[in-house]
This record gives structure tokens, C-alpha cells and sequence, in this order.
């Protein structure tokens, strides 16, 4: 007889809605041949029993949160962050919480994790609290000072690609990471062409390409000496600690995102078939699950990649310049990590833990915390503060959105003032090498966007988050920029603001005739 559900209850399983997953499953290997002992231990495998659905905390899990609100302005984006924050800490794998200093939320969807947020979680992997920009991470190649900025910035400029898309055919770089026999998991399976085709690019938005100059100090050196990091070290004292340095700026590109999307419709669909009322944002997958460990197994090459994808631009540039890495950091921001058995996720939040790598374990991590395009970039030794997840910030993080920034750089109409733009990005970035990769400034990505970097910065040391051990002072930097408008898209623009005018113009006229 062909087995039914009240075949799998009596078995152990629970009556819910993963009973029918469970029972569709059961018929699958029925009808190949398995008898019901060894087909019953194959469903407990991939279904394992339960007593309940299950459902979200009563209370939320802690919160620690390493950031001060002054103004009004600050008050109100912290008043957000925290929403979304006590949103995502009802979800019952969620044992704690954290936001940065330079939290602000990212969207008012329900258990959104906002950028500058962190989470412990136990047995499980939350796709939308690293986001689809998996593995954004920062890398930085320090190498001798003896170039002038306007020949790094045109060679950089030459080296780097930004905006939508991948290299253009003909074009595309070649890895042995594009090699590796990793693509019949499930949720890399018929990406191999996308991990092709952004190989060499930086995408848009925040996403940089920073030219910078760095002299450490004698007390730097010896503290980075002191805690294990020997070759650097070394090399400040054989550079007299002056050297350039490149630091690029992004994350995963296409392979990430369509990573990220297979892994959130795996998620919601687990959380569908076990639990209630848990909101998209904050679906998981187990990590003791085949889908768990594939997309573990996923994330770990996405990471890979990603910093062989700073790698290859960096190497591009350096043999353009004719130069060799004498040092080469980096770090991820938007990604899980494993530490004992809890996963920490960090939505722009860096690792500020010690090391368990083999020959390094106990060592303070190094990173990398960029503030904005005309500001220092923070070399940091992380304080492994357990009261704060072990987190320090990405960067500086925004007060308002993108959106709002732009607000009071437009006219009447709603267009953007090109020379008020212009003027500002000018004032905020004097003496630097500003490039924008697609054309027109993207005011929003100015120092404008962002926080007050110097609060950012103090609020680091104010809650013991991280040692500053150098700062990499700008010199120039690319961004993506906006694309510049087509001619018929101007042309377009431009006749309808005049019809606009000359309909407001009307009725000043019939105005003045009453």
C-alpha cells in the first residue's frame, strides 16, 4: 500500500505543514524500490522529527549596542535601527544582537537586519542578514611610495571596471578559482559563466577603488610586532613605515547575488514547512541539513572568489605601475562566520575577534575601516570585545537615506542641480583625485552621504571595539558614479521642464489679470 501520513505520525513526525514535504519525499523513494525501514531513516536524515511548529520568542534576544544618538537627525535613524533590530531578535535561532556605530537601517521590511547590525545564531545560516551582496569586503595593498597620484589614478582608472554587468566579451579575466570542482552544488550549479563574466569588476553604489598614502609610527609597528603580524612589521621597517597603498572596496558581484537569491528561497521555503509567522527577512536554513552545509559550502567559495577578485585588480594595476605587493590585508564585512558552534552574521560589520586559524590562534584580527572617499582608511587590530559580538564597524554609515541626501539638491522640478552638486563634492573632496567610473558624481557616495567620520571614529575607541594601529590617508579615489544621461534623454528632460514653465508661466499671467 502506497504509505500515507498517518503512516509518517506514527512514525514520530509531526502533524504540520513539513509533514507534506515529508510525505512527498517518502512516496518519491517508495515508488524506487526502498523498503520502509531504510526509508524511514532516509526521511529522518533530510526531515528530522520535531514535536512542534516552530515559533518566534515571546521576548526578543539582548541587544548591545556600541553607538551614542546627539541630534535629532541621529536619534531618529537609531529609533529605526532598533526597530528592525527587535524584529529579527524574536526569531527564535537568534541568541543575541548588536549594532555599530555606524548602524542605520536598510529598509522598513519586517526583521530587516540593518547595516552596521550583528547577530549570534545558533545551528543555522540567515541569508538576508548578510544580504546579496555576500563577501562586500575591503582589501589593501600596501607597496613603495615613489609614484606620483596622477599616474596611480589614470593606471587605476585603466585597471578597474565599475557599473551594471560583468567585462564585456573579450575582455574577461581568467583564475584558477574559476577552476575549482565546485559547481554541481545546488546553489552554485550554472553559475560558472557568471563567476566568468564579473571576474575583474567592482560594481556600484559604495563600492571603491581608494589610492591612499600611509607613514606608521615606531609604536605602530611594534604593536602590529607584538601581536604576530612580522612580515608587515618588517617591511614598515624597511620602508622606514612609508608606503602607497591601493584599497578596493566590494563584494561578490552577479555570483553573489544569485547565490544569495537560491539561498533565501531554500530558507523560506524550510521556514514554511517548520515554523510560523517568521518573516521572510529572517528565514533560515539549518546548518545540520543537506541545504545548510551545501550553502555553507556555497559561501565559502563566494568568499573565495570575491577576494580573489580584489586580487586579480590589484595584481592588473601593480604590473601597470611596474611594481610588486610588498604586503597585501583584507577582510569581509557582509558574510557568516563559524566560531565554535554559533554562526555570526555581520551586515557591514567587520570581525574584530581573535584568530583560530591553525599557527594563528589567539592572534587579534586585522582589518580594514574605511570612513568616506576623503577621509582616512582605519588599520585596526580588533579588541575581541565579547560584550559587543566581537564586532567594530565597516565604515561610517549613513544618518539619512540616499534619497533624502539628494533632497535639497534639486529644483523646482524635482532635477538634480548639477553645479550645486558639483560645487559641494568639490568643497567636501579639495586636493583629492575624485573619479566617478561612469561619468556624472554620485553626490550620495560623497562625504555628504555619510556620518560624521570623526564620531564614527571616537565611538570605536569609546566602546573598546578595536586598537587603530595606522590610518591610510586619501590621495584619490574612483567610484562608480551615475551614468551620463543620453542626448535624447536629455533633449526629452529638457522639453518637458519647458512645457512645465511655460504652464506655470500661464497661470502667473492669468493671475496677474485678475
Amino acid at each position: 500500500m502506497e504509505i500515507k501520513a498517518r503512516d509518517l505520525i506514527a512514525a514520530g513526525w509531526h502533524e504540520g505543514r513539513r509533514l507534506g514535504a515529508a510525505l512527498r519525499r517518502a512516496r518519491e523513494l517508495e515508488a524506487g524500490g526502498m523498503a520502509r525501514e531504510p526509508m524511514f531513516a532516509e526521511l529522518e536524515r533530510e526531515f528530522p522529527k520535531q514535536l512542534a511548529v516552530i515559533l518566534t520568542r515571546h521576548e526578543p534576544a539582548p541587544l548591545a549596542e556600541a553607538i551614542e544618538a546627539e541630534n535629532d537627525e541621529e536619534k531618529a535613524n537609531l529609533a529605526a535601527v532598533r526597530a528592525r533590530m527587535r524584529e529579527l531578535l524574536h526569531v527564535p535561532v537568534v541568541q543575541r544582537g548588536v549594532v555599530m556605530p555606524d548602524a542605520c537601517p536598510t529598509s522598513p521590511v519586517r526583521a530587516t537586519i540593518p547595516v552596521g547590525g550583528g547577530i549570534e545564531v545558533a545551528n543555522a545560516i540567515i541569508p538576508g542578514a548578510h544580504s546579496a551582496d555576500i563577501c562586500c569586503s575591503m582589501f589593501a595593498t600596501f607597496f613603495p611610495a615613489n609614484h606620483p597620484t596622477g599616474e596611480l589614478m589614470d593606471q587605476l582608472q585603466k585597471t578597474t571596471h565599475f557599473g551594471a554587468g560583468g567585462r564585456p566579451r573579450g575582455d574577461q579575466w581568467t583564475s584558477p578559482v574559476l577552476e575549482e570542482p565546485v559547481w554541481d552544488n545546488p546553489f552554485l550549479r550554472d553559475l560558472h559563466s557568471r563567476a566568468r563574466d564579473f571576474l575583474g569588476t567592482q560594481g556600484d553604489g559604495n563600492h571603491f577603488a581608494y589610492v591612499g598614502h600611509i607613514s606608521f609610527s615606531d609604536a605602530q609597528r611594534a604593536a602590529l610586532e607584538a601581536v604576530g603580524y612580522t612580515e608587515l612589521a618588517q617591511w614598515i621597517e624597511r620602508r622606514d613605515g612609508v608606503f602607497n597603498v591601493l584599497v578596493t572596496h566590494h563584494g561578490s558581484r552577479g555570483l553573489g547575488a544569485d547565490v544569495y537569491k537560491r539561498g533565501q528561497v531554500a530558507a523560506e521555503k524550510f521556514c514554511r514547512e517548520n515554523a510560523k509567522d517568521i518573516p521572510d527577512a529572517a528565514a533560515w536554513l539549518p546548518y545540520d541539513s543537506p541545504e545548510g552545509r551545501d550553502y555553507w559550502d556555497a559561501l565559502q567559495y563566494v568568499s573565495r572568489w570575491t577576494r580573489e577578485n580584489h586580487a586579480q585588480i590589484h595584481a592588473a594595476f601593480l604590473r601597470r605601475i611596474g611594481q610588486r605587493p610588498l604586503v597585501q590585508v583584507g577582510n569581509e564585512h557582509n558574510f557568516v562566520w563559524k566560531r565554535g558552534d554559533a554562526f555570526f552574521h555581520g551586515k557591514g560589520a567587520t570581525p574584530a575577534w581573535r584568530s583560530t586559524d591553525p599557527g594563528r590562534e589567539g592572534q587579534p584580527l586585522l582589518g580594514l575601516i574605511p570612513l568616506n572617499m576623503a577621509r582616512e582608511i582605519l588599520v585596526v587590530l580588533g579588541a575581541d570585545n565579547e560584550a559587543f559580538l566581537s564586532f567594530c564597524p565597516h565604515g561610517a554609515g549613513r544618518n539619512r537615506s540616499r534619497s533624502a541626501t539628494l533632497r535639497e539638491f534639486k529644483d523646482a522640478d524635482g532635477e538634480l542641480d548639477a553645479g550645486r552638486v558639483q560645487e559641494a563634492i568639490t568643497r567636501e573632496t579639495r586636493g583629492l583625485d575624485i573619479r566617478w567610473f561612469c561619468g556624472a558624481p554620485d553626490l550620495s557616495e560623497s562625504p555628504l552621504g555619510y556620518k560624521d567620520a570623526t564620531k564614527v571614529k571616537a565611538q570605536i575607541a569609546q566602546f573598546g571595539l578595536a586598537r587603530v594601529v595606522g590610518e591610510i590617508q586619501p590621495r584619490g579615489c574612483i567610484m562608480a558614479g551615475e551614468q551620463e544621461e543620453p542626448y535624447w534623454a536629455k533633449a526629452r528632460r529638457e522639453k518637458k521642464a519647458a512645457h512645465k514653465a511655460a504652464r506655470r508661466e500661464g497661470r502667473d499671467e492669468a493671475g496677474d489679470e485678475d
